[in-house]
């Protein structure tokens, strides 16, 4: 994703935050990936010819599934894998501040195409808290890791025609486990784990995409077998100085790496509520290139309603968007402009990256 794409994406993903809330059973693996086909499929009609991002996106979205020419067979049952996992990098904790960014997920074993700890991106907010790792590119294969909420056994969310049902799995780490199968026509095929994890409560591990053999049921279940669960604060590529009491930091998505035709090795998503307003701050490293110029659906230049306000500063551009209307917090501090001013921006190199990032 360019740079000057920033604007009218900020705008979009505060939009799509303001919509109502799912109702009960929603499922919400599901719609992390309906969400990116959604968002794609907007910026592509606002701005023109554009590079499509990846985006988990927040709010109640109705969403397309992953695309697929043939409807998957139920999964055998594969062997039971014993794996030494390989743990994760660490993230530093919190000192003095606050990380809006924590997660209780996190991988250990990986496959190759995942590219170690520059493939594996975090979001938490709306629709719970998830750990992804995917590969390069827009159809690159992906899996994403989460938790239920304690419990019993959730319950396998039913498309309209009842084509999805539970499919007997071996044990992961010794705990009961199951597939889930979707029949719908059309459904591109996929793997869908769920296993009870030591604590009780139940984890998710949700793969598909890539080229024949990226995911199989061997894997998926090797995947399983080294997640690992706690809480983790995951460093962050800026650091705001003190904000009104009034703002709370609600979504955030760090995308690593993200789905775009520029490349970018990360993009970071956050978005704070106040007085029933939505401002989101967007962040990515400056990609190679000049950036064309916005254009409209009938290829005129493009005139964003409600400017965005950005700068470019240690090779990373940032920029912080409102939905519609200033509220009085935001007012206080100067606005856009305001808001910007106290987004202190670390660099684009990770080694910089703090998770005392909230005052």
């Amino acid at each position: 994703m360019t740079g000057h794409e920033h604007p009218d994406l900020t705008e979009q993903l505060v939009t799509l935050a303001d919509e109502p809330a799912p109702a009960a059973g929603y499922d919400t693996a599901r719609a992390m990936a309906r969400g990116q086909a959604l968002l794609r499929r907007r910026r592509r009609t606002a701005i023109g010819a554009v590079a499509a991002a990846t985006a988990l996106v927040v709010g109640g979205t109705l969403l397309l599934a992953p695309a697929g020419s043939t409807a998957p067979a139920p999964p055998a049952v594969a062997p039971t894998v014993t794996v030494s996992a390989t743990a994760s990098p660490s993230a530093t904790p919190t000192r003095s501040g606050v990380d809006p960014l924590t997660t209780e997920v996190r991988f250990g074993w990986l496959p190759d195409w995942v590219g170690g700890n520059s493939g594996i991106g975090y979001e938490t907010g709306y629709h719970g808290i998830f750990a992804e790792a995917r590969g390069r590119g827009e159809r690159a294969p992906r899996m994403l890791l989460s938790l239920y909420p304690a419990g019993p056994e959730p319950e396998v969310e039913q498309n309209p025609d009842g084509t999805r049902e539970k499919a007997a799995a071996p044990p992961v780490n010794g705990q009961p486990a199951h597939w889930v199968v979707d029949h719908s026509p059309g459904h591109g095929s996929d793997f869908r784990l769920r296993w009870q994890t030591p604590s009780g409560r139940w984890a998710q591990l949700w793969a598909y995409g890539g080229q024949q053999g990226d995911v199989t049921q061997e894997i998926v279940l090797r995947v399983a077998a080294g997640a690992e669960y706690g809480k983790w604060n995951v460093p962050l590529p800026v650091r705001f100085a003190p904000l009104p009491e009034a703002f709370k930091a609600t979504d955030v998505s760090l995308w690593k790496p993200p789905s775009s035709e520029a490349q970018l090795p990360w993009q970071l998503w956050l978005m704070f509520q106040f007085e029933g307003k939505n401002v989101s701050v967007g962040v990515e490293p400056i990609g190679p290139g000049p950036s064309p110029s916005p254009t409209g659906t009938d290829g005129s230049p493009y005139t964003d309603p409600n400017p965005s306000a950005c700068r470019e500063e240690k090779q990373v551009r940032v920029c912080v968007g409102v939905g519609a209307g200033i509220a009085p917090s935001l007012e206080q501090i100067g606005g856009l402009e305001g808001l910007l001013a106290r987004t202190e921006v670390l660099g684009a190199d990770e080694s910089t990256w703090t998770t005392d990032v909230l005052n």
